[in-house]
């Protein structure tokens, strides 16, 4: 750069200063005319944040990426709070889709910059996407058939975003304390706050939650006094999931000690089965491929150390008991929910249409078979071949990224088993879409990893949680 360029830079950074200082002063007389005129200020309000958002999306869309992965966790709180203090029109389906709506942006102007080239898992996902179109077509319902496949907008974010390398352990970093804050803060509620405000909130502004006046029996288990913990998830089950996906970033780039404590604990208190089988699993199935036994072989003391310490405090026994035996409540009803489940598949295998099976349906009473088998629920509502190709899309996934040898793609091979795993347990956990977030863009990055050459750019880590203090990177 010239001396006389670097002058003329110098020369117009006082002005750029001025003219934001007078964009800041004429929102705030603007806003403050709406108010002395009687006028609401949240039309207002959402423009210019929404303005500010598109900015941000095409000037920065990794930074702003980011922002929106590390925030989306808490979105499902957030959310039903804003309901319940809010404007009556925040309960419609448009305001509950806000957190998908908010990646289109950075997805079209990283689409634009870096391009995508369709591969075997990303064939398998549009043809699974198209049959449930074509389901749809001959009945069903539209809300049902969007949030089951809405969890494809973050594995697109994935498949379109480029990151560098050196950004990883910042990622990881972040994304692990995240959780663990999360964990420690659902722990208040536990111990010390309690179920009562959370049960006004689900009550006023919340579906499907509570039943009788109280939460239902997915916030409580048999023989445990108190409730699970939840966190800022919108159940349990989910924020069983959330801690998972967290404890298998956690195993591939941290191993310190304090953070999986807290998380470790949080999982411990929200007794998802389901989620600790799937980190078992993914956990074990890493300290092998990895190469690593002797470190499994310690946290695994660690943890059952953790877990065998938190029985008397939280009063695990009889729950404990009840599941050995098989002779706890919802054991009993999930083995005669896949045993229906498999029954009405096989005896209708083109299903019944979106919306006749899973959340949606248990929420309006309309479901026809209840399968605590998120492939049941799929099968049960967009029929077999649905489902056969959604099946060779995660296991074309992981056929695609098991021989990369890097961290980005340990990572995205324990997480795409142990959700798959925990998708054999729970009706509907693939609609969650603050918990699909953070699983399906590092296994989209993790697929583009795979099937481009390296290059400076590529071949790097799903880090846009590190890029939240880079607005440059974008």
């Amino acid at each position: 750069m010239s001396v006389a360029s670097q002058s003329a830079a110098k020369v117009q950074n006082p002005y750029r200063s001025a003219l934001a200082i007078v964009c800041v002063a004429s929102i705030l007389l603007f806003g403050g005319l709406l108010r002395v005129f009687g006028l609401s200020l949240v039309i207002p309000a959402f423009a210019v944040g929404a303005a500010g958002l598109l900015w941000l999306a095409f000037r920065h869309p990794i930074f702003y990426l980011g922002v929106i992965l590390a925030l989306i966790p808490m979105d499902p709180l957030a959310l039903i709070i804003a309901r319940f203090f809010g404007p009556s029109f925040l309960m419609s389906d448009m305001v509950k889709a806000f957190d998908r709506i908010l990646f289109l942006p950075a997805i079209f102007v990283l689409w634009r910059r870096n391009g995508i080239k369709l591969r075997t898992p990303d064939w398998f996902l549009l043809a699974c996407l198209g049959l449930a179109v074509v389901r749809f077509v001959f009945g069903g319902e539209l809300v049902p058939l969007i949030y089951d496949f809405d969890f494809m907008i973050a594995y697109v974010a994935g498949r379109v975003a480029v990151l560098t390398a050196s950004q990883q352990e910042t990622w990881a970093r972040r994304a692990v304390w995240i959780v663990a804050i999360l964990s420690v803060l659902g722990m208040t509620e536990v111990f010390i706050i309690g179920e009562g405000p959370r049960t006004i909130l689900y009550l006023a502004a919340a579906e499907g939650a509570t039943e009788g006046g109280a939460l239902n029996g997915t916030y409580h288990a048999s023989g445990v006094m108190g409730m699970r913990e939840s966190a800022t998830m919108f159940g349990p089950l989910q924020f069983g999931a959330l801690c998972m996906v967290a404890l298998v970033i956690w195993w591939v780039y941290r191993r310190d000690f304090l953070p999986v404590g807290m998380i470790g604990s949080g999982l411990i208190l929200s007794l998802a089965r389901s989620s600790w089988v799937g980190v078992a699993v993914a956990i074990c199935l890493l300290g092998i491929i990895m190469r690593q036994k002797k470190p499994l072989l310690l946290y695994a003391s660690l943890a059952l150390a953790l877990f065998v310490a938190a029985i008397p405090v939280i009063g695990l026994g009889d729950f404990l008991s009840a599941t050995i035996k098989g002779q706890e409540v919802s054991a009993e009803g999930h083995k005669q929910s896949l045993f229906e489940g498999m029954t009405y598949v096989l005896g209708h295998p083109f299903g019944s249409g979106p919306g006749s099976a899973g959340t949606f349906a248990f929420k309006n009473d309309s479901f026809i078979v209840w399968s605590e088998n998120s492939y049941l629920t799929l099968a049960s509502e967009y029929g077999i071949p649905t489902v056969v190709c959604f099946v060779g899309f995660l296991v074309s996934v992981l056929a695609k990224i098991w021989s990369q040898r890097t961290r980005l793609s340990y990572a995205a091979v324990g997480i795409l088993v142990a959700f798959s795993t925990v998708m054999m347990f729970l009706a509907a956990v693939h609609d969650v879409f603050s918990l699909a977030a953070w699983v399906w863009f590092p296994i989209g990055l993790a697929v583009r990893s795979a099937t481009e050459s390296p290059s400076p750019l590529n071949g790097s880590i799903p880090n846009a949680l590190a890029l939240a203090g880079q607005p440059a990177g974008g």
